[in-house]
């Protein structure tokens, strides 16, 4: 792919993005995707052979990104205590930059499973493994408390995911303007961290 199809296709991602978090896999319309990209509605099918193909692109592209993120957190130098602390904050900060992310991803876990290809399952449950194993060796070497990896990685994601999808719900709960704003963020950051920190080290900082 030349790099002008590269960015056409971008393109289109990127305005199917926006498209599928306000408005959800039904609610969302290929011309107003199409026109927001810049783009003829058939170029879409060129790139993408159907609705459903191309929400599982976004899909796919979203998990990839925390996906990187994970690796390059998880295979850095540090303790177990300063890479969950950094992951924390990593994940925080995705989901702060791209408010679609939190929104299209509650709306993941209600769709109807059979848009979904299997594929995006593999985006899902490479991810979670890699968590999974990180917080059982920090168990067995005595950094993390024994408190089940899979109930953490579920309320972690739930809280994290949830309060970037809140909203004006979630600034009125935390009395701010806008949960999206840059002092929002830094307490949300913090907050979160300490949070998980406080739940998971056997040690927690001081500070925390």
């Amino acid at each position: 792919m030349d790099s002008h199809s590269a960015g056409t296709r971008q393109g289109i991602l990127n305005a199917a993005e926006k498209e599928f978090a306000w408005h959800g896999y039904e609610g969302a319309h290929l011309q107003f995707i199409a026109s927001q990209a810049g783009v003829q509605k058939t170029a879409i099918y060129y790139y993408f052979p159907s609705k459903a193909a191309l929400y599982t692109a976004v899909l796919k592209s979203i998990l990839e990104h925390f996906e990187a993120v994970l690796s390059q957190v998880i295979s850095s130098s540090g303790s177990h205590a300063e890479k969950l602390s950094t992951l924390m904050d990593a994940f925080n900060d995705v989901f702060a930059e791209r408010p679609t992310y939190s929104k299209i991803l509650m709306r993941l876990f209600v769709d109807s499973s059979d848009m979904l290809q299997e594929d995006i399952y593999v985006h899902v449950q490479r991810p979670v493994a890699q968590i999974l194993r990180f917080i059982r060796e920090g168990k067995e070497r005595g950094v993390f408390t024994r408190a089940s990896a899979r109930h953490f990685l579920q309320s972690a994601v739930g809280a994290m995911i949830f309060h970037y999808a809140s909203g004006a719900f979630g600034a009125a709960m935390l009395g701010v303007e806008d949960i999206f704003s840059e002092s929002a963020v830094t307490w949300r950051r913090r907050e979160n961290r300490n949070m998980v920190l406080r739940a998971m080290l056997r040690e927690p900082p001081a500070d925390s």
